[in-house]
């Protein structure tokens, strides 16, 4: 009895050996991952051709190993700032043409190729995204930036940002992309900021120039169109002025041509009352003189 105890332990002892080893030799290549299995023995000079695996892949613990990396798209900041990306001080800085120099804050996004996973993996021999992004990618994205940085003067790299900003993307995709990353976007995301104090303070200075000199144009604009609209108006006014005389010596012309003396005998008749002049001949008399009426012929 006792002995078919000890084999029925010893069975029960050998399955879950095989389990457990089953489960550490099996692992599962997700959907937005990229993996291989590659041999811990082996040099793999043709990189490229080792197949990538999908669903669940089994291998044999301490004589391979299944490499797997993210194929979604990877976002990475290198800022001055405590509260993006990391909380160290991950500014890049560059030099621009006579020796000026700039910090920049700079955003990322960027993907790995499937088919080049295991190239990246045998080359920079880590598939961790993180140390990655802030080794060889930040890296090259520096060198890319401050070599672009030197055909900029201090001032065309400020007016110019978008074209430096676009120019440097495109540089840093060509690059990249040979080892399998490829770039979805490169931002500045704050203005360049001077690593000199007297550099800040004389662009300061220059902007402040420049904004009262727009203020000045303004307001200059603003006079010569108050101007224009005052002489608008006068000339408005003065114009219906002369508009009125006209039409209202065109009426007296037309008056005056219409005036015969017969009209002017009519219209004297129309406007008498009727009444007779009364001259006084005294102190207190009055004596009534009769006039004939227009038209009315005297007595012979």
């Amino acid at each position: 009895m006792n002995r078919n105890i000890r084999l029925t332990l010893l069975g029960i002892g050998a399955v879950l050996v095989v389990f457990l080893g089953f489960a550490n030799s099996c692992t599962r290549i997700h959907p937005g991952e990229a993996g291989f299995k590659i041999s811990n023995s082996g040099d793999y000079r043709g990189v490229d051709s080792i197949p990538l695996e999908i669903g669940w892949v089994f291998y044999v613990p301490g004589f391979s190993q299944v490499i797997k990396f993210p194929t979604s798209m990877q976002h990475v900041v290198w800022t001055s700032s405590a509260t993006e990306g990391s909380a160290n001080n991950d500014e890049l800085s560059i030099g621009c043409k006579g020796g000026a120099g700039f910090y920049l804050d700079i955003g990322m996004n960027y993907a790995v190729i499937p088919q080049k996973v295991a190239h990246i993996y045998l080359k920079f021999k880590t598939n961790d995204m993180d140390m990655l992004s802030n080794t060889y990618i930040r890296n090259t994205t520096r060198k890319v930036l401050n070599d672009l940085a030197g055909t900029y003067t201090v001032d065309s790299l400020l007016t110019n940002r978008p074209q430096y900003e676009k120019t440097a993307e495109k540089i840093l995709s060509d690059m990249l992309i040979k080892d399998g990353i490829v770039i979805n976007q490169l931002s500045i995301l704050t203005t360049p900021r001077p690593s000199d104090a007297t550099l800040a303070a004389a662009i300061n200075a220059k902007i402040t120039a420049k904004q009262n000199a727009e203020t000045s144009q303004m307001q200059l604009q603003t006079s010569i169109a108050e101007a224009n609209k005052k002489i608008a108006e006068a000339r408005g006014d003065s114009a219906s002025i002369v508009i009125k005389a006209h039409g209202q010596a065109a009426a007296n012309e037309k008056i005056q041509m219409s005036l015969t003396p017969l009209l002017i005998q009519k219209m004297w008749i129309e406007k008498w009352s009727g009444d007779l002049p009364t001259y006084m001949t005294g102190s207190n008399a009055m004596m009534m003189m009769n006039m004939p009426s227009p038209g009315e012929k005297g007595s012979k």
